[in-house]
């Protein structure tokens, strides 16, 4: 930067300092400036929708979440790269029989809420945290998750106290848990928002609107809420999350803040970051989002085809093979986005599930193009009532996907096997939804999305509640084990039953492996993206 550079923009920022002291903190605005390392920024992104309520126990809405989860820290998480690493642990030890979790906390981190309230977090939050999410009067939609912990089901249900769950602090900085029975993933439902701590003494005092306005919730992560503008009929609806001064006192937090800005409608968030509006755009899986420019990205959803088994012929796992075989996938992927990868399984093998040590054993036959085995099966499988059925037939696509064109790949393949032209229909997602439900279409583009990092949630849509009306046994059985698997080769081991069943027997032909894509500034870095709850952590990032 010149001096003469300089000298004008040393004007220009005292001409604007009062607006910057009301925006932002100003010792990060000041320091920000004269450092020019990229650290003090506030970080711009819109979301969908208003978050309903930013309190970790009960928060479920995804709006909620993706701020939440930039608001508190809990034991563990998740790395760059998917690895579950050790956050406000300090270190923890687990009993040979499994049923018993040691956490040494780390000290040094604090509770602050608008307003100034300070407090340190100790592991008593902890314990008051986990005494909420079972407290039947809590209600909170994520406590069967934890009722592997001794006594958690019984106290979730009024059956015992909440005191008596195994949840205790020997000690100001020591945490125990006590489970019923083994839980080989219990320490990723550590690393998840309702696991967080809670401050006792601040909730008792938020007079039941904790997590509902920023003077009454308390955040112990990298950011703490400073403003949430709510008008249900306005337009200019935000969130302002803004610089934890009692946890960046422990670990380093770059930005001065977050803002949320509420946009619903999708081509105005694109444009409102093309523009430089916002810093950082979501494209969720399916959007066939470019490569252009700066972005991270991960696999979390799978799409593929599932065939409406009401219909007598579809009935038949060989019939539906023949269509499969007649799939050209080099073809499908011809004018791909770049991001888009042809899919072989149901679970695709990246990140955190990589990590977990699952790997699909499918038969790698299952999905192998042969076009002329097909056409010349189906001239003994398909008689003529279930020949002249096929006529007329659709595929039903949602209108959210952006590729609906590379099914016309799908469509030639299936004409030149059967002799019969198979059209394309994009509906909207309400219809979708609906139609999906009631088994009001031939064949449907289905996009398969887990949020969470487990092969268990990509089975969920193959279970009896799943909403698309295909109940696989093995999927269900292996869901039926969720919470009380007590090793995790036992978990993969059921998982890689159910999708070997899915694939095998043709109850969904996987095409393509869908990116979910967080677009941003080329001038920030070291933002952290998880792609299966669409979340940007922003504790580590600079703007340059």
């Amino acid at each position: 930067m010149t001096a003469a550079r300089r000298f004008f923009g040393l004007f220009a920022f005292i001409i604007c300092l009062p607006l910057i002291f009301v925006a932002c903190a100003p010792v990060d605005a000041v320091v920000s400036f004269f450092a020019d390392d990229g650290t003090g920024a506030i970080f711009k992104i819109a979301l969908e929708a208003d978050p309903k309520c930013l309190d970790p126990q009960l928060a479920e809405d995804e709006c909620s979440l993706v701020i939440a989860k930039n608001m508190y820290a809990g034991l563990m998480e998740y790395d760059d790269d998917g690895t579950l690493v050790k956050k406000l642990a300090e270190s923890y030890t687990v009993s040979e029989d499994g049923l018993k979790y040691t956490f040494k906390i780390k000290k040094g981190y604090g509770w602050y809420a608008a307003g100034e309230y300070k407090h340190p977090v100790t592991a008593d939050d902890f314990v008051f945290a986990f005494r909420r999410l079972m407290d039947p009067l809590t209600d909170s939609p994520h406590s069967k998750k934890y009722f592997c912990i001794s006594g958690a089901a019984a106290a979730r249900s009024g059956n015992a106290p909440k005191e008596e769950i195994g949840v205790s602090a020997p000690d100001e900085y020591t945490l125990e848990f006590t489970l019923e029975y083994p839980n080989a993933a219990f320490l990723q439902l550590l690393a998840e928002l309702p696991a967080m701590p809670c401050c006792e003494e601040f909730f008792e005092s938020s007079g039941g609107k904790y997590g509902l306005e920023p003077e009454n919730t308390c955040s112990n992560g990298p950011f703490y809420l400073r403003f949430w503008q709510y008008d249900p009929y306005g337009k200019n609806n935000y969130v302002r999350l803004r610089r934890n001064p009692n946890y960046s006192d422990t670990d380093e937090v770059y930005p001065a803040g977050i803002n949320y800005l509420i946009t619903k409608e999708k081509d105005v968030r694109e444009a409102d970051f093309h523009d430089g509006s916002t810093d950082a755009v979501i494209f969720p899986a399916g959007s066939a989002a470019g490569t252009d420019g700066s972005y991270l990205y991960g696999y979390a959803a799978t799409a593929g085809i599932i065939f409406n088994e009401k219909n007598e012929a579809f009935q038949n796992p060989e019939i539906r093979e023949l269509f499969s075989l007649a799939i050209n996938r080099e073809k499908l992927c011809e004018d791909a986005p770049e991001l888009l990868k042809p899919a072989q399984t149901l679970i695709p093998n990246e990140g955190a599930i990589a990590k977990s040590g699952y790997s699909a054993e499918i038969d790698e036959n299952a999905l192998t193009e042969n076009a002329a085995m097909a056409e010349y099966r189906q001239s003994f499988l398909l008689d003529d009532k279930q020949r002249s059925g096929l006529i007329g037939m659709t595929v039903m696509v949602p209108e959210d996907f952006a590729c609906g064109y590379l099914l016309d790949a799908l469509s030639d393949g299936w004409y030149d096997v059967f002799g019969i032209h198979f059209g394309i229909e994009t509906v909207n997602l309400r219809d979708y939804a609906q139609r999906l439900e009631k088994g009001d279409y031939d064949f449907a583009l289905l996009t398969v999305k887990s949020r969470e990092p487990s092969p268990l949630g990509f089975l969920r849509p193959f279970s009896r509640d799943g909403g698309i009306g295909l109940s696989v046994p093995e999927a269900q059985s292996a869901l039926s084990g969720e919470g009380s698997y007590p090793d995790a080769e036992s978990m993969i081991e059921a998982c890689s039953k159910a999708e070997k069943a899915i694939i095998e027997g043709r109850r969904f032909i996987p095409l393509w492996y869908l990116p979910t894509v967080c677009a941003f500034d080329g001038d920030a870095e070291g933002l952290r993206f998880d792609a299966y709850s669409e979340t940007v952590y922003f504790e580590d990032a600079k703007k340059f």
